[in-house]
């Protein structure tokens, strides 16, 4: 999933397609932090290059029970479309771009083959 929004970035860019690469989720502290990744487009995005900006945005901790038994992922998109200037109006891509990960049964068998 990402997000599709034209919005400049920090060098003068116009970056239009912006993912959720990470999130941190610190329940001693009950602290949030999602890091969001842009590209120049869903196509730049596609052909693997990496993103233009990389930031981290801290999640205020009144919004902590926001991301209990959820999926934070989805509701970290969200919280995004809600509190971040420029995200209100937003469009959701749907779309899965990342390769599938390896099954165990993959790695069984590459071990197989290689061993």
């Amino acid at each position: 999933m990402a997000i599709i929004k034209r919005m400049d970035s920090k060098f003068g860019l116009s970056l239009s397609y912006h993912r959720i690469t990470a999130i941190t989720l610190n329940y001693a502290h009950r602290k949030a932090v999602i890091c969001v990744a842009s590209y120049f487009s869903k196509e730049t995005r596609a052909n693997r290059s990496y993103p233009i900006e990389e930031i981290d945005i801290d999640i205020p901790s009144s919004d902590w029970p926001l991301f209990q038994n959820t999926d934070p992922i989805q509701r970290a998109y969200v919280w995004l479309k809600e509190n971040v200037v420029g995200f209100e109006d937003a469009v959701d891509d749907l779309d899965v771009l990342e390769p599938a990960l390896p099954t165990s049964e993959d790695n069984y068998e590459a071990a197989s083959i290689e061993g």
